[in-house]
């Protein structure tokens, strides 16, 4: 376990138990992924659907900056601000853990945020959701091993599955990643009243800044 103070804040770095046995964290990969380096950014259109009639009903615009870097034992991560995402205790993070996968730190958790997988369906990881609003369960992160045409990139999917304390599924969310640029697509799904989903939003990726 690791204590990285920034700006004030002290944000626990708990080592990701799959990297391996030895409990040393990998050194960070920069060419992984997702391009991360201080000053990159990605600009999303957000589209809010109805849950009713399907149909859009707001247009907001969305981003993901890299705002700031920093180094524990040897590994950098780096700190991440999404405009829409304003339920975060503290600051969250980034990290290419090798070339197929992308590491996140939320609420000082550390999980796998996206993986490239070979198994269609597969479960990579799995971590206790923190948002307090509801009963707090498990979000699972699914991997899909298709390729998929997003806004005319060749993406990778994940899914992570939301649940409550008795198991439910409550939400999902879908991510489409582009390696090496980042991410495409965001959606959210909802539960409706029979037995399905709705989508909630969706954003779709319009510029962005890489180095």
């Amino acid at each position: 376990m690791k204590i990285l103070c920034i700006a004030g804040t002290a944000l626990i770095l708990f080592g990701c138990g799959k990297s391996g046995g030895n409990g040393v964290t990998p050194p960070s990969v920069s060419n992984g992924l997702m391009p991360l380096s201080v000053g990159n950014y990605w600009l999303y259109s957000k589209v809010d659907f109805d849950s009713a009639s399907g149909l859009p009903i707001d247009t907001v615009s969305d981003g993901i900056y890299i705002v700031s870097e920093v180094s524990v034992n040897g590994t950098t991560y780096f700190q991440q601000n999404q405009v829409s995402i304003t339920n975060i205790n503290g600051p969250s993070y980034f990290i290419n853990i090798d070339s197929n996968t992308l590491g996140k730190i939320d609420s000082a958790l550390q999980y796998i945020f996206f993986k490239r997988v070979t198994t269609d369906s597969s479960l990579q990881d799995s971590w206790p959701d923190t948002v307090a609003s509801r009963c707090k369960g498990d979000n699972l992160l699914v991997g899909f091993s298709g390729a998929y045409a997003i806004d005319g990139y060749p993406c990778l999917r994940n899914e992570v599955q939301v649940t409550d304390c008795t198991g439910a599924e409550i939400e999902k969310w879908e991510y489409y990643l582009k390696p090496g640029l980042g991410l495409v697509r965001i959606q959210l799904y909802k539960p409706n009243s029979i037995g399905g989903y709705y989508l909630k939003f969706s954003e779709d990726l319009t510029s962005y800044h890489t180095d």
